[in-house]
């Protein structure tokens, strides 16, 4: 219900593209939470009291004051003024009992929801919701305890741990803004600050600097035996805020898993359902979860049925049983159920395959219509059908709703994508033409459509895009079946060398789109790893880089069976080739398994006897579980 989503999903990637654009601008100066912090006169904790699902009025009571005085009576904010769609987290957020930490100065308002913000403005003694700040995620984001915890730090004039979503993150970000995944905050990536009130004041000041940037996630895997400690807080709040940074480690917090299951009983639904998602992240063959979020999905208390979805979202892959549940909330009678399923739905993407069907009738809804398209990309190849009706909203005059349904459409792909690259070349070929935000985003929806967008590549290799290693990166992922990247004159150059896996040479741009588009478009590059495959057994596949190995496992058993005929090859080099790339190819290359077995009896040396096991290691372990390969 995000009706600000199209646009800001078009504004970040001109960080990467290096394009001077007001926009940009105003992105690069987003302050810290040092600055709002410095600039606000009171900062209280808050709670909603009571929301009028009708005038989309909230009463909220002051609770405790961080910073100046609370007042005496409820506070009433108006989330729709002049009639306006109410945002989605603006709704999941609206609900009795939930809290938020408000920053303010005068007659202005921001509000930290922990994932997400709204500002307020109030006039004539009420608040209404301001404009939206998109910048705001880049001073905090992430769990609520987190941030009360890290401002009251910093307060008393100490360090706090606070985490962010990146400034100028790695290249792999601008898929993640081009489609729009930064309205999903189970996709969010984040990264950890070391935060104090001698900070900079704007996230361009700190964004590389190491005085302040501990690492990437929302925590450390060093950090478990706190979190644990903390599942036993008396506080609720505590005690949900902990399982689910337990549930961002995932597989890295395996040990946790008994330390969650006493909060599946918890007296709380919230913290249950926290846990059970935690669970299946860091346990996931652990059914326990499946059935407290089943349970809780079923619940008569609307709350409880909005906070099981969205744990539900957040519970990866091991939550692919309960779609058809998610699937039923879509029709809830409850409008904040309803829209964190759908964005349960979209977070799951195509383990959430089942619910399509349910969730194509939505592009009809003026309302849900742009959440809708977004879900059915994320859901991918399973959401064909609902095609036809993404090529209509490329006709709408609305520039969010024609951009999503572009994004959703690159997604699914397919001959049905067509229109969409018709839509693009038509706006690169329009004049002015489109602006640098609008062209980069485009690119990578072409790669996306991939061998379906051929026909657009005189388009692609004109585009007058600043990024030195986007046209190439485009073009390749097109016709990938075509040639490997670190061989031709047009394509990257760039790996970390040394043939199979090694680790010489320096990260350049080149690698770090590669990486970020192979990492992208996985299995849609089954035709590339079948080539690899063959390239690698005639000895012309040249120093293959780390990502090369990912092109490789994406070509699945077709790859694996033109490999493992080679381990029965007299030439012990050959043999030795063919082992190697499937090990590397990992669980992808388990069709290879009963060759590998009949191989290693017959092993000519100590050395190739250690290598097949080392790949039938690889080949068998669990697809969920992390591999030594894993970068």
């Amino acid at each position: 219900m995000n009706r600000f989503s199209g646009r800001t999903a078009m504004l970040l990637p001109a960080l990467i593209a290096c394009a001077a654009t007001p926009a940009m601008a105003y992105v690069d100066l987003a302050p810290t939470l040092t600055k709002i912090i410095s600039q606000s006169s009171k900062i209280t904790l808050i709670e909603v009291t009571a929301f009028d699902p009708a005038t989309h009025v909230a009463t909220v009571k002051e609770v405790r004051a961080l910073k100046g005085e609370i007042a005496a009576a409820p506070l009433t904010y108006n989330f729709s003024p002049d009639g306006q769609p109410v945002t989605r987290a603006i709704m999941q957020w609206a609900v009795p009992g939930t809290q938020g930490l408000a920053f303010s100065q005068g007659r202005v308002s921001l509000v930290c929801m922990g994932e997400g913000w709204f500002a307020l403005r109030n006039a004539n003694g009420a608040w209404r919701v301001g404009d939206d700040r998109p910048d705001l995620p880049l001073a905090y984001y992430g769990s609520f305890p987190r941030l009360v915890d890290g401002v009251e730090k910093m307060l008393a004039g100490k360090d706090a741990v606070i985490t962010i979503v990146p400034h100028g993150a790695e290249e792999a970000a601008s898929f993640e803004l081009a489609l729009n995944r930064q309205d999903l905050p189970g996709l969010i990536k984040l990264e950890r600050l070391r935060a104090n009130l001698k900070m900079p004041e704007t996230t361009m000041a700190i964004s590389a600097n190491p005085a302040y940037v501990l690492g990437q996630g929302a925590v450390d895997a060093a950090e478990l035996p706190a979190l644990v400690a903390r599942l036993k807080s008396p506080e609720a709040g505590v005690r949900t805020g902990a399982a689910e940074d337990v549930r961002t480690l995932g597989l890295k917090a395996a040990s946790a898993a008994e330390a969650l299951v006493p909060l599946l009983k918890d007296s709380d639904a919230h913290v249950r359902s926290a846990a059970a998602s935690a669970l299946l992240r860091v346990s996931p063959h652990d059914i326990r979860g499946l059935e407290v979020l089943t349970k809780n999905m079923d619940s008569p208390d609307a709350v409880a049925r909005r906070d099981a979805a969205r744990a539900t979202g957040r519970a990866g892959v091991a939550a692919g049983p309960l779609t058809d549940k998610l699937a039923a909330l879509l029709k809830d009678k409850d409008e904040g159920v309803r829209v964190t399923a759908l964005e349960a739905i979209a977070t799951l993407g195509p383990v959430a395959a089942k619910a399509a069907p349910a969730v194509q009738p939505l592009l009809d809804d003026p309302g849900q219509m742009i959440d809708a398209a977004d879900a059915l990309g994320r859901i991918g190849a399973a959401a064909r059908p609902a095609m036809k009706r993404l090529t209509t909203m490329l006709q709408s005059p609305d520039y969010a709703t024609h951009w999503a349904a572009v994004r959703a459409m690159a997604q699914i792909g397919g001959p049905e994508a067509k229109p969409a690259v018709d839509f693009m070349v038509k706006a690169f070929q329009a004049s002015p033409g489109p602006t640098e935000v609008e062209g980069y985003n485009m690119m990578i929806y072409f790669t996306l459509i991939g061998p379906e967008a051929k026909y657009a590549l005189d388009v692609v290799n004109s585009a007058g895009i600043k990024n030195p290693v986007l046209h190439q990166t485009t073009a390749w992922a097109i016709q990938s079946d075509s040639y490997l990247p670190w061989q031709s004159n047009s394509g990257g150059f760039g790996g970390r060398g040394g043939g199979f896996g090694g680790f010489g040479g320096m990260m350049d741009l080149n690698t770090t789109m590669y990486e970020a588009y192979v990492n992208e478009l996985g299995d849609r590059l089954k035709p590339a790893g079948k080539m690899l495959a063959g390239k690698i057994m005639d000895n012309t596949a040249g120093d293959i880089p780390d990502y090369g190995y990912k092109i490789l496992a994406a070509g699945g058993a077709d790859a694996a069976a033109i490999l493992s005929p080679h381990l029965a090859a007299a030439d012990e080099a050959e043999r030795e080739r063919a082992a190697v790339a499937l090990g590397f190819m990992g669980p992808a290359g388990v069709a290879a398994k009963p060759r590998l077995e009949a191989a290693l009896p017959k092993a000519s040396t100590p050395r190739e006897k250690l290598l097949l096991e080392w790949t039938l290691r690889e080949v068998s372990r669990d697809p969920l579980a992390p591999g030594d390969n894993d970068k």
